[in-house]
């Protein structure tokens, strides 16, 4: 059965629908700027030899968000 919306009603599904695929958009670009910066992080302990921060940053939110503080790869 096909069914006849009304100008509103079919605004409002574009906006839904562009809103979901921008939240989308946002969600992948902040998944891969967080894989960015882990592996910035990760290059720059390692080249410091510091083995045990890599693992521990790894684990402990709290600590990566410091060590990204000291290194300055914050947000």
């Amino acid at each position: 059965m096909n069914r006849v919306l009304t100008y509103e009603q079919e605004t409002e599904m574009r906006c839904r629908r562009t809103r979901e695929e921008a939240l989308e958009q946002g969600i992948e670009q902040g998944i891969e700027q967080g894989m960015d910066r882990l592996g910035a992080l990760v290059g720059r302990l390692i080249d410091a030899g510091r083995l045990d921060d890599a693992k521990r940053a790894s684990e402990d939110a709290d600590y990566r968000e410091a060590l990204l503080a000291e290194f300055g790869l914050q947000n």
